[in-house]
């Protein structure tokens, strides 16, 4: 166990030097740091988390002066090692073969992977002295139990796999101010189908063979859909979850009726619908309900579902040279959902892909890859113009390939911008 302690914690015994993609996210858990909080990184399996708390770790050693020797990290997921109090083993182990000195920080990784995990750490948050960092690949159980036994006593974030931002920063390309992305814009534009096709699981990013980045991400899949869905919530048919998470992959973005869905696949509506909510907490699937004041109203209405990651989408889902629109969609409810934004979609004569609610204030938000065709235009004007005099919205934005302009209507105001430059908003 020694050994493996030092393994995991490779900055007790030499220089440590953190060689990952920095992440945006950070600036936001630093200031909780010095709080007493319990910090808690929630994701996708394999989109980043690991890494985030090694890039924590490097802040407190290199800008707040951290003894490296203060800090102990817990992989939970490593198959060496006894789950059944494998935080308490492991913090006595580090006390005997660490010498340091005062309050220590602690990060468990996966966390969810240790039974009963939640009563040792409000044990040991209570104690005080210690401050702690877990992070988990499922949603409802570390939200849930977090919230029974620590309410008022944690802070969670919420990491996806890279922003696009991000994903230029691992090719290399500057895109942190209006002068780079001016100078770069071609080659962004360029990087955005890869960004697209491939998706952006950090290792998929970093990956140079383009046929293993096809078979990890049907591996990543796998692991997540069998590990943290199937086995996690104990799914007594899994070939009819496979068949309905697969459904869904090929048809993002577009209006899913459970009823409908449950008779296509032999499936009751509260099946479809628990499922659903089993792919949402293992961060898989996404799904937002029509923006409606009732939320009766919101319930019973068809739902509009999205994938974490449209490279996995493209590998796992069947997907055609037609689904551009799709992707583009996509990549910006991801994008949304990033910002912890309020997600809906509306619908009457015409149809809105996002309505984002924050606060009392609304946004509306359309997608349209190809706006050249004067029909398919009008079509997504009328619809937004709609949105707008049902909300009284005074701007509202569609999201294109190529097209960067603005038109008025009377008092109000249509913003189009590619979805390139948009994302690096």
């Amino acid at each position: 166990m020694k050994e493996i302690l030092h393994e995991w914690n490779p900055w007790w015994t030499s220089e440590y030097q953190f060689k990952g993609i920095k992440r945006e996210i950070l600036s936001q858990i630093i200031p909780w740091i010095d709080r007493k909080e319990i910090v808690s990184i929630l994701g996708v399996r394999r989109g980043g988390k690991t890494t985030l708390f090694y890039e924590i770790i490097e802040h407190l050693i290199k800008r707040k002066g951290v003894n490296p020797k203060n800090i102990l990290f817990i992989k939970a997921d490593d198959d060496r090692v006894e789950k059944e109090k494998l935080i308490d083993a492991s913090i006595d182990k580090y006390r005997e073969a660490v010498q340091h000195t005062g309050s220590f920080y602690l990060f468990i990784d996966e966390v969810q992977e240790i039974d009963g995990w939640h009563k040792t750490v409000k044990r040991i948050y209570d104690l005080g002295g210690i401050k702690i960092f877990i992070s988990g690949s499922n949603s409802s159980i570390l939200k849930e139990e977090l919230g029974s036994l620590l309410a008022g006593r944690f802070a969670y974030f919420e990491v996806f796999p890279f922003s696009f931002s991000e994903f230029l920063t691992a090719r290399g390309i500057a895109a942190q101010n209006e002068q780079d992305i001016t100078k770069n814009k071609n080659t962004i534009r360029g990087y955005l189908n890869e960004y697209l096709s491939k998706g952006a699981f950090p290792e998929i990013v970093l990956e140079k063979s383009e046929t293993m980045k096809d078979e990890i991400i049907r591996f990543y899949f796998d692991s997540i859909f069998y590990r943290d869905v199937i086995r996690r919530k104990n799914i007594r048919n899994p070939a009819k979850m496979e068949k309905l998470v697969k459904y869904f992959l090929s048809n993002i973005s577009s209006l899913a009726n459970y009823s409908k869905i449950g008779r296509l696949l032999d499936l009751t509506v509260d099946s479809v619908g628990g499922y659903i909510k089993a792919l949402e907490d293992a961060y898989l699937l996404f799904s937002i309900n029509l923006f409606e004041f009732s939320y009766k109203k919101q319930v019973i209405n068809p739902k509009k579902v999205y994938c974490v990651d449209t490279g996995m989408r493209n590998i796992v889902g069947f997907s055609f040279s037609e689904d551009i629109g799709k992707l583009y969609e996509n990549a910006v409810y991801i994008y949304l959902k990033r910002k912890n934004k309020e997600i809906y979609y509306w619908k009457n004569r015409g149809e809105c892909d996002f309505v984002v609610k924050a606060g009392k204030a609304l946004t509306a938000i359309q997608v349209a890859y190809d706006v050249s065709q004067r029909e398919t235009k009008e079509r997504e004007v009328r619809a937004m113009l709609e949105v707008m005099e049902k909300f009284k919205l005074k701007e509202g934005t569609i999201i294109t390939e190529n097209y960067d302009s603005e038109e008025k209507f009377g008092d109000r105001t249509l913003r189009y911008i590619p979805l390139w430059k948009w994302l690096l908003k």
